[in-house]
Formats: C-alpha cells, structure tokens, sequence
C-alpha cells in the first residue's frame, strides 16, 4: 500500500510540473492568466482539501499541501528568475488577494453547515468557527510572507552558489518545509499526534521541493536557458525594494523613455525595445512587424503655419497612431516627424491592415468640424517590414532599414500610401 501512495505522489507531482510548466511556456500565445488562474486554484486547494493519507506506517500527509503548495513557491520563483521583478510583484499579489476572497466566500458558504437542513459531510462542520476565522485571517499575510521569504532566501543563496538550479533548491526546501510545519500546526494544534503529523508534512515538503527544483531547474537549463532581470545579485534588500517601490521606479522610467511633447516613447526606449521584440520572436518563431511612418510635407506646414500649428500636427499623428495600435504594440517617436510602431505577432497582412486604417483615419479626423486643423491636409507615407515573410533578416537594423526603404519608395512613388513591398501597392483612393 505504501510504495503504491508514495508512487501515486510522484506521479501528481510530475502531473503538475508539466501543466506549470506548459502554460508558462505558452506564455507567448495565451499570455499569463491561464497560469494565474491555475495556480490560485492550487494555493486554495492546499489550504482547503483535507484528503490525508497514510506513506509509511502511522505516517500521513495532506497531497494537497505538499504537492499543490510546492508546485506553487517552484513557479513564483520560475516568473521571478526569468522576468522581471514586477511580474513576480503580479502574480504575487494575485494569488494572495484571490486565496483570501475564496476564502472569505468560503466561510460564508460553511454557515449553511450550522443551519438545519443542510445536507452537508459532518466531517466539514467539524472545527469551530473561532479557528477557521484564525486561520482565513492569518492565511494572506503569511502567504505574502512566504513568498518574500522564499524570494529573499533565493537572493541569499546566490551569494554562494552560481546554479540556479541549487538556489532554487535551498529557497524552496526551506520555504516549503516551514509553511508546511505551521500551517500544520496551527491546523492541528490540539492533536495529540500532532508532533507526528508537523514531521510528516515536513518531511514530504522537503521531498516534494527536491523533485521540483530538479524538474524547474531542467527546465531553466534545456528549455529556456536564458535568464533576464535584475534576480541572482545576492543582495536581498533588492527583492523587497523591488516589490515595494517597483511602481514608483516604473513611473519615472515611463518619464524618461516618453517623448515630451506626443506622450509616445521615444527613440531610446524604441532601440532597446525593438531590439528585445526581435531577438524574442525569432526565438521562439513567432511574427513581428515594424511599421515607419513619416508626415508628409511636415517642413511646408511648419513653414506656412508655425511651428505651433506643426506641434499640434505632431500631437494628432501620435494619438491617431495609438488610437489604431493594439495594447501589445508599442508606438514611438523615432525622430522629427517620423514615428514607428512595433507589432508583436503581426504578419504582413496584419501590418498593412494596420497602416491603412492609421492613414485613413488620420486625414478624416483632421478635416473634422471641431479640429484644431481644419483647413489642413495632413496625410502620411509609411513604409512595413516583417520579420517571418521578409526573407532572411540578420539584425533588428536589416529589418528597420527594410521599412525605411519602403517609406521613401513611397515618397518617391507620391507620398499619401503604404508600401509592404519592392514597389508600392497602395494609392490614395
């Protein structure tokens, strides 16, 4: 009977490594919240399934607590390691908040157990209201604990130690192990096998972190070795700088990479961004577009009309190009009166569908009743690249210069279109 449990705990274990490491790893096209969403479910599910069982004889542990918890501290420490620190300041907080309203709205479901006529498993009206109060309580701030904790201890051990793998190993053998034990404890305090069973939980924690960091370590190693951030530094007053001013830091970052008169970023957040997107979707095989687009005539409006009436006309090309941009794209003012956007996985099509509407909308919006414009002719040439259909592009700079081509074939061609390829294709209808 034993071997067959501790067999079926590996076997679940491996389970949720691979559906963790699955969603983050599809990251890239389902985005983060399949990955949240599951693992809120296992922070609940380790606090709430009481299912014990029996590995050696007198010996029990809860599957949830050891398993689903560890699994939980293993990914915290994944999103810390290969992003950056405000990802880890997210997820943290999420799971934090949304263990503490299910269990809020657990409690008030439990009430149903102490009214008559409910049909209920007498084992789950059991413990008196004064403890489970006690520990939905004590259950947010410990888990916000835990998880600076483990971060903290994981910057300390890498002052030592150069593997991620190992650090990850020391941060959740200790973490684990310590959640396991108090939560334990505070659960069963009044058990008289209550030593046994802190022991139990412990110990299988302690195991339980050993599998994982040998599954998240390999993953780190073979799958996706390289890791970004500012994490590994070994300073720990790092880690809670990080998550406590990271909002405050991101703020004045924003200031420095805007443009002051549009409200875009500007030429030194596009280099460092663009190159970042590029090296990222060749990786992973992914498409990306870049789109430049240029003012036409820029120079006559500022000469006929001041330079006053050209900031406006600065303004209304930047807006426009963010009112026709998706939340992933990334819009920037490249220089004088050329902007570029950055398309995260859009092809050719999508890229020119994109440019059409920006160069259509920018004209009507100008000729509008209430524009500050009116009476001027404000339209745009812009020239498309993408990365996957353009053939082979060595560098982030084969791809910019392919689009900066294209803008001044346009201009040449007469301004006023969109050109995606050799030759233009659009024309003012």
């Amino acid at each position: 009977m034993y071997p067959i449990q501790l067999a079926l705990l590996g076997a679940e274990a491996l389970v949720v490594s691979l559906v963790v490491l699955g969603l983050f790893r599809s990251r890239a096209l389902a985005g983060r919240s399949p990955l949240y969403v599951v693992l809120g479910g296992l922070v609940y599910l380790a606090a709430a399934a009481p299912l014990r069982v029996e590995v050696a004889p007198g010996w029990t542990l809860q599957p949830a607590t050891t398993l689903m918890f560890g699994a939980v501290l293993a990914t915290v420490l994944l999103v810390y390691v290969t992003h950056e620190p405000r990802q880890t300041r997210t997820l943290v907080g999420a799971l934090v908040l949304g263990n503490a309203s299910l269990t809020l709205l657990t409690l008030i479901l439990g009430q149903h157990m102490r009214i008559p006529g409910g049909e209920v498993p007498v084992a789950l009206g059991a413990a008196p209201l004064a403890r489970e109060v006690a520990l939905a309580v004590s259950r947010a701030p410990a888990l916000y604990a835990l998880f600076v904790g483990l971060l903290v201890i994981y910057e300390f051990a890498s002052r030592y130690v150069s593997w991620v793998a190992l650090r990850i190993l020391v941060a959740l053998v200790v973490v684990s192990t310590l959640a396991a034990a108090s939560f334990t404890l505070l659960a069963h305090w009044d058990r008289p096998d209550v030593t046994r069973l802190v022991a139990a939980e412990a110990a299988g924690s302690a195991a339980a972190a050993v599998l994982y960091a040998a599954l998240f370590g390999a993953y780190l190693t073979w799958i996706e070795p390289q890791i970004s951030g500012s994490t590994g530094t070994g300073d720990v007053s790092d880690v809670l700088q990080e998550l406590t001013y990271r909002q405050l830091y991101e703020q004045a970052r924003s200031r420095l990479t805007r443009d002051a008169l549009t409200g875009v970023h500007n030429r030194g957040y596009f280099d460092e961004t663009f190159a970042r997107a590029v090296a990222y979707a060749a990786r992973y095989g992914e498409d990306l577009s870049i789109v430049i687009a240029d003012a036409d005539h820029f120079k006559t409006i500022n000469d006929r009309h001041s330079h006053l009436m050209g900031d406006k006309v600065l303004k209304h090309f930047a807006g426009t190009l963010v009112e026709c941009a998706r939340a992933s794209d990334v819009v920037c003012r490249y220089g004088g009166d050329e902007f570029v956007a950055i398309l995260p996985n859009a092809d050719l099509a999508n890229a020119q569908a994109f440019a059409e509407r920006f160069r259509r909308r920018l004209g009507n919006q100008a000729l509008a009743p209430d524009s500050d414009l009116r009476g001027l002719s404000i339209t745009s040439t812009i020239g498309i690249a993408s990365l996957r259909e353009d053939g082979a592009i060595g560098s982030p700079d084969d791809l910019l210069r392919l689009a900066d081509n294209r803008l001044y074939v346009g201009k040449r061609a007469g301004r006023n279109r969109v050109v995606w390829q050799d030759l233009p294709i659009s024309s003012t209808p």
